[in-house]
């Protein structure tokens, strides 16, 4: 009596569909009305497998295909088999939280298609430049490297400590950070070009490391 067929279970695993990653990075968001929204795209199969020229398909909210590329022949720099593209499409008419669907299809041999969500807020066309300063509670030293955020719209400051941001009229939450100071919370009304100075003090107690 003869055993199993091998061959058939080398066939089948043969003609398994390889999973298939994907990755979305470098958003343009937010994104004032009438303006162009570039993402970047990448793919990576589970078995490291050549993706090249494999179709990208981005969708909005109800399905309709806004955008689509084609990945690159080579892998990104730096990595051994992350294809990439990047797509360029218009910024939604009206403001707001819009979710779109990014899907890779199906690729022969034996790609599976996958999808992953990529999220984009548009806003109204900027009118005022809002210049930021940070500076050290009690030193005035200049802060370089702060993380700050205005509603939406985010930031670094530069080594004088000193930031810009372009928005649209309105009332504004600001929010600043960085590893060894204390995060700073307050509120802006932008109405004109304005400067914001910003206290950030360090932290009473540094971070530890999470092992300690």
């Amino acid at each position: 009596m003869s055993g199993p067929d091998s061959t058939a279970g080398v066939a089948a695993a043969d003609h398994a569909e390889h999973e298939t990653t994907l990755a979305v990075w470098d958003v343009t968001s937010p994104v004032a009305i009438g303006g162009r929204v570039t993402i970047t795209v990448g793919a990576a199969c589970c078995s490291g497998c050549d993706l090249a020229a494999r179709r990208i398909i981005l969708s909005d909210e109800n399905g309709i295909t806004i955008g689509e590329g084609q990945l690159g022949p080579a892998p990104l720099v730096g990595t051994d088999a992350l294809y990439w593209t990047r797509i360029e499409v218009a910024a939604p008419r009206a403001e707001g939280h819009h979710a779109w669907t990014v899907e890779a299809t199906s690729f022969q041999p034996a790609h599976a298609p996958a999808t992953t969500l990529v999220r984009v807020i548009t806003v109204a066309p900027p009118e005022h430049r809002v210049t930021l300063h940070a500076r050290e509670k009690g030193s005035a030293a200049p802060i370089g490297g702060v993380e700050l955020r205005l509603g939406v719209f985010r930031a670094t400051t530069d080594e004088s400590g000193t930031a810009q941001l372009a928005v649209p009229a309105g009332s504004y939450q600001v929010a600043a950070w960085k590893i060894g100071y204390d995060l700073l919370s307050t509120t802006a009304d932008v109405d004109a070009d304005i400067t914001i100075r910003l206290e950030v003090a360090a932290a009473a107690r540094p971070e530890q490391p999470y092992w300690m």
